[in-house]
């Protein structure tokens, strides 16, 4: 990360920095509204494939969506978080928009106006109307999704920003009402009080965007409700990520709490970057940077996430990671990225979205595991289980495994890293390519500049850009450029000139183009040097560019109806006694779970002096339809390889054996695929004695 005196320098001379100011001081970049941005090429499939798989159906079967108690007709949800469907409304409304797909545009209107049509007098948005003297409060946390599901489809659709505004308003001023008189509920009264207790920089994000979209002079009310929620919330700041409390190894089973839980920790990582905006307090930066330093420190996956199955759990690359911690991971730092501007942040959140995210999910998007490992010699029911507190079924391909939060949660991972992928810089009217992919933007960049730009490459899986740039007036447009790519090997032409080595900004890593008025041509070509991490007990992880690599593993799949959480059905019947026998059935029969069985040898090493790229990239023009299923990247790798002495430990494989290992057999060779490309894998990877 950079440090902090390196912030200051960057942004001290564009925001003001006055401490406890009653104010909300700008974000460094801002992003673009919901809907200019759309995914092109292999991204526009991606969006496809999502559509048309688990994703893109929920609300056709799913019992926690189509049967939700925030629908019409619908009577159960299944805890008492309140949570399935709007979860669901928040992943759905961006990619409904960007693929402008009638059918889950109807889908996210409906939620929409029956959630507004029945708001009630009060502001409370949703079920569980006002019960006066009540000995438990309503729930406020799965409102914050819901909320976040509204600012995606007000800036996405301008004939009802005004009626989401309204009901916006009303609704928050009804929170600040709740804090404001101790009636939020306390973890005391129920786990579902306790979530929102460590969760309340989710509504702050909410509060911040009402207040610089359309604050109505009712900034005061906003930013007392801001601090209201910090206050009277977890701190994590002061009370966790901090050197002297923040756990630097697994954390055991008697030693969990909320504070441990992955996906609480994922979204938390952005708590104190936004506080920093009404606070001004360069402590919440300097936490900020300090926090992602010591989660990734002590945690970090060479896949980009931090391990997390359910709560976190050290280097092992065993263990595993939950799809919901993932997901939250990318909007966290894109978020953090949008504030505070650090290319750490963003590579981090390229990272996550290249690898660890399409590695839990099947390539077809129609099953997920609950928790990957980035060493997964088999994808099983394991009972015991090798995971601090998660179920035996948390690492099979599935519709529920485990527990439905990933089934309703994961659909809002690419689209949202999506609409981040560009921002305004509004300082000098610029327009900023954050996260690299194909893509295609349309939009008002000032007062009145109309600027349309295409993305034509193939990245990750390429290296290399077309940038077609429209614009009505002359402006920056601005490219990031990944700390891997700070080469002098990385080159630019800009409108068919002689390419040049790319020269980023020092503090900002952006490269910046004098975009004129009618069409400006950029090409880019990216030169990612091979690297050789160290990882645990000397094993080594192999990244190129955005990729990481991992040794293939050959397997079988076998196929049984799609098993349905036990857990989460229990809570149904206990929460829901008259709930419709149809929503309680123990498996789907719209979807499939997947076993996947390893047919070739995982006890291996490998000499890393053989590695050998095979990079075909430069010879297609597109990407197959399933860009993640197995053999569809263009890039591999090969090495020298062995077999060695490695066991199991509760079922799955141990931590890697101390490097280098002594070959048991003869040499042979092994590919090596991008992570996400290969179900079955090992990412951190044993070196073999080379005589």
């Amino acid at each position: 990360m950079k440090p902090l005196h390196v912030f200051y320098a960057f942004i001290g001379s564009r925001l003001p920095f006055v401490f406890g100011a009653a104010t909300l001081r700008p974000p460094l970049f801002t992003r673009v509204p919901t809907g200019a941005v759309k995914p092109s090429g292999w991204a526009l499939d991606q969006a496809n494939v999502q559509a048309n798989g688990l994703a893109g159906h929920l609300r056709d079967f799913d019992s926690y969506v189509n049967g939700s108690i925030w629908v019409e007709g619908g009577s159960i949800e299944y805890s008492d978080m309140h949570e399935a469907a709007p979860y669901w409304f928040n992943g759905m409304v961006s990619l409904a928009f960007q693929l402008e797909d009638k059918r889950l545009l109807g889908q996210v209107r409906s939620f929409l106006d029956w959630t507004l049509d029945h708001q009630g007098v009060d502001g409370w948005i949703g079920p569980e109307s006002f019960v006066a003297n009540a000995t438990i409060p309503r729930i406020v946390w799965p409102r914050y999704l819901v909320l976040l599901g509204l600012i995606q489809y007000a800036e996405a659709d301008a004939s009802q920003t005004e009626r989401i505004l309204d009901s916006m308003h009303k609704f928050l001023s009804l929170v600040n009402t709740i804090w404001k008189t101790g009636q939020q509920g306390q973890p005391s009264q129920g786990f579902q009080f306790d979530y929102q207790f460590v969760r309340w920089e989710e509504i702050l994000y909410s509060l911040q965007w009402l207040y610089d979209t359309a604050p109505r002079g009712k900034e005061s009310e906003l930013l007392e409700t801001m601090q209201l929620v910090r206050d009277t919330g977890f701190s994590w700041k002061n009370n966790w990520f901090t050197d002297t409390i923040f756990p630097k190894a697994a954390v055991p089973l008697n030693k969990l709490n909320m504070q441990t839980h992955g996906v609480n920790t994922a979204e938390a990582i952005k708590s104190e970057a936004l506080a920093w905006r009404f606070t001004g307090d360069p402590t919440d930066v300097q936490n900020t940077f300090d926090r992602l330093d010591m989660l990734y420190t002590y945690h970090g996956m060479v896949s980009g996430t931090f391990s997390a199955d359910e709560h976190i759990a050290g280097l092992d690359p065993s263990r595993g990671t939950e799809l919901c911690a993932v997901v939250e991971q990318i909007f966290s730092l894109a978020t953090i990225y949008s504030i505070l501007g650090n290319n750490t942040v963003a590579d981090r959140a390229e990272k996550i979205a290249y690898n660890a995210l399409p590695a839990g999910i099947m390539h077809d998007w129609w099953s997920h595991q609950y928790d990957q490992e980035v060493n997964q010699i088999w994808a099983q029911s394991m009972n015991p289980s090798p995971w601090v507190n998660n179920g035996p079924n948390s690492n099979v391909f599935g519709f529920e495994p485990n527990y439905p939060c990933c089934t309703v949660n994961h659909p809002q991972a690419y689209p949202k890293f999506w609409s981040h992928s560009f921002m305004t810089d509004e300082s000098d009217n610029s327009l900023v390519h954050v996260f690299l992919g194909p893509a295609t933007f349309a939009g008002t960049i000032g007062k009145s500049n109309h600027v349309k730009v295409n993305v034509d490459t193939l990245y990750p899986f390429g290296l290399t850009f077309k940038y077609t740039v429209t614009a009505s007036r002359s402006f920056s447009f601005k490219i990031r450029v990944p700390d891997w790519a700070k080469n002098s090997q990385s080159t630019i032409a800009v409108n068919h000139a002689k390419a040049s080595s790319l020269k980023p900004d020092a503090l900002t890593s952006l490269q910046t183009v004098r975009a004129s008025a009618g069409t400006t041509t950029i090409e880019i070509a990216l030169n990612a040097p091979l690297e050789i991490g160290s990882r645990m007990n000397n094993a080594i992880s192999v990244t190129r560019g955005p990729l990481v690599y991992a040794v293939e593993l050959s397997h079988n799949t076998t196929v049984a109806p799609g098993l349905r959480s036990a857990q989460a059905l229990v809570d149904v019947e206990r929460l829901f006694p008259n709930a419709p026998p149809q929503y309680l059935t123990p498996t789907d029969n719209h979807t499939q779970d997947n076993t996947l069985l390893p047919t070739t040898e995982w006890r291996l090493a490998i000499d890393p002096s053989t590695l050998q790229v095979n990079d075909q990239s430069t010879h297609i023009t597109s990407m197959p339809y399933y860009a993640w299923a197995p053999g569809a990247q263009p890039v591999s790798m090969s090495a020298k390889a062995c077999q060695i002495e490695w066991g199991l430990v509760s079922g799955t494989a141990s931590a890697p054996p101390l490097s280098p290992n002594t070959c048991v057999g003869d040499a042979f060779e092994v590919k090596l695929v991008p992570f996400a490309g290969a179900k079955l894998r090992l990412g951190e990877i044993p070196t073999m004695r080379v005589a």
